[in-house]
């Protein structure tokens, strides 16, 4: 073959590969939602929903409590206030220190309308209907209380999907993420939190199969209301479902259905091994155990070793061996909850899981996904 004749097959063949390239760019495109293009999705109550995707504008319920939207967050950045048209108030309310940090990064956010709360009874469909939205998001464990919302919202053309990250199963984790990826139009981005949060978590349950070692009784409690009056403890649901995962035994987990205090005798009698309790920001509850980005470590000390002053919690053995605890409450039941695994596993097997660090595990999760710097305090050991 002479040098014209190769030059000529090469230009062919350069030919050829250009036009199989174009052909799989073509199809590569072809196979992402096109903008308006109507999906059928499939939500973690197993329905079958119609919308059209990517959504432009969502409506949110339990902003502040497994609703979606931190994993809103981490998907859109600073720019989630142009996909949220309206949410509850639990963000303001019940997470007031994520609250502030957020809105001061976000401004925008204190536009967002407030449509009530379902399970107040103050949600209000006629503003829902007026601002148009794309669809609602809702957590599972409204899905009872949202019938007839759902009913009314559907009839004016609007759809609903339910997520769930109460159950805290690795699989409804997972398909509510990517979930609400397709829905935004960011399944890549979403394939890669979901992915992120399942390495993190199985660097844990990995190991636990491995102990074989006496299980720990483990009591958790919400702090919100102060040492004075018992909070929420849970059944096999969220903080529950998560000491039961992470090697403990939740001595509550055949009194509680979800969540609802326990009789003070029946905690002075199971004489928990391991104390849990969680706080957050309630500013209308100033006894509160507080905790998260506006907590000082001081005043959380302080309010953390009145509850161990209780009647009767000096014979517990937790206190008694300062295995007392505290995390901020609005870590489980998110996408990022997997730094509450390795807080639980580290605190009930510390031998076991001592080269883990759970606050440089939730400082490098907002450094990978969110537009927030972590401050303050979000995990704290009781102190003399």
């Amino acid at each position: 073959m002479n040098w014209k004749a190769a030059v000529k097959q090469l230009c062919v063949l350069m030919l050829v590969f250009m036009v199989a390239t174009i052909t799989l760019t073509g199809c590569s495109q072809q196979s992402a939602v096109k903008k308006g293009e109507q999906i059928q999705v499939t939500d973690l109550a197993g329905r079958e929903v119609k919308l059209k995707a990517p959504v432009n504008k969502v409506v949110l319920q339990w902003s502040g409590s497994g609703g979606g939207f931190i994993t809103m967050l981490a998907l859109e950045g600073k720019n989630v206030h142009q996909k949220i048209a309206g949410w509850d108030n639990g963000l303001k309310n019940n997470r007031y220190d994520m609250w502030k940090a957020y809105s001061e990064a976000m401004p925008e956010l204190e536009k967002i309308a407030d449509i009530g709360n379902i399970d107040q009874d103050t949600f209000n469909v006629e503003k829902v209907i007026a601002l148009q939205p794309d669809v609602l998001i809702l957590p599972l464990a409204l899905q009872k209380q949202a019938q007839d919302i759902v009913k009314k919202l559907e009839a004016a053309g609007i759809p609903t999907v339910f997520i769930d990250y109460h159950l805290e199963t690795v699989e409804n984790h997972t398909k509510s993420t990517e979930l609400i990826g397709k829905i935004l139009g960011k399944e890549q981005r979403a394939q890669e939190l979901a992915a992120y949060h399942q390495e993190e978590i199985n660097k844990i349950y990995s190991r636990l199969q491995s102990i074989n070692k006496p299980k720990p009784n483990v009591y958790v409690e919400c702090g919100s209301d102060g040492a004075a009056t018992y909070g929420n403890s849970y059944g096999n649901y969220m903080w529950g479902a998560l000491v039961e995962k992470c090697g403990g035994t939740n001595i509550t987990k055949d009194k509680i259905e979800k969540f609802a205090p326990i009789n003070p005798e029946f905690l002075l009698k199971a004489n928990p091994d391991i104390i849990i309790i969680t706080g957050a920001y309630w500013p209308k509850k100033a006894e509160s155990l507080r905790m998260g980005f506006m907590a000082n470590k001081a005043e959380s000390q302080k309010l953390l070793q009145s509850f161990t002053k209780r009647a009767g919690w000096s014979e517990l053995n937790a206190v008694k061996n300062k295995q007392v605890f505290s995390i901020h409450h609005a870590i489980s039941r998110e996408v990022y909850d997997s730094v509450v695994i390795q807080y639980l596993a580290k605190k009930i097997y510390p031998e076991e899981f001592k080269d883990i660090d759970p606050f440089k595990s939730f400082q490098e999760f907002h450094k990978k996904f969110l537009p927030v710097e972590l401050s303050g305090v979000w995990m704290m050991d009781l102190q003399d």
